[in-house]
């Protein structure tokens, strides 16, 4: 946890075809039109905590986001995590979680709670 500091961000980028959308339908039973479906862009976000920023070991708490707007199928999307917060007595650490669209448009915005690992 020492080598993490306030501001540090790692992002990805994904586009999201009708074929990756629709296996998703097909698991979950849900119905597909011409947006991603919400958990597709949390899980964005879950990619980056786990993998890259803190990674690894990294337990998972808490999220909160709010959709802004909706991302299309086949648009490029970028998801970005920024350490905000890290607790001096305890490894938490608050992330912003931000998701833009090709535009730069919002898609989702919110705040993340993670154990880092030790």
């Amino acid at each position: 946890m020492n080598q993490l500091a306030v501001g540090m961000q790692a992002s990805v980028q994904r586009v999201y075809d009708h074929n990756l959308v629709n296996a998703y339908a097909e698991l979950c039973g849900d119905q597909v039109g011409e947006t991603v479906p919400e958990p597709l862009i949390g899980a964005l976000f879950s990619y980056l905590l786990g993998v890259e920023l803190p990674g690894s070991g990294s337990v998972y708490l808490k999220q909160d986001f709010t959709f802004a707007d909706t991302a299309r199928i086949g648009e490029l999307l970028t998801a970005t995590v920024t350490i905000t917060h890290i607790r001096a007595d305890k490894p938490l650490i608050t992330l912003r979680t931000l998701c833009t669209g090709a535009d730069g448009q919002v898609i989702a915005d919110g705040e993340a709670l993670v154990m880092a690992p030790r």
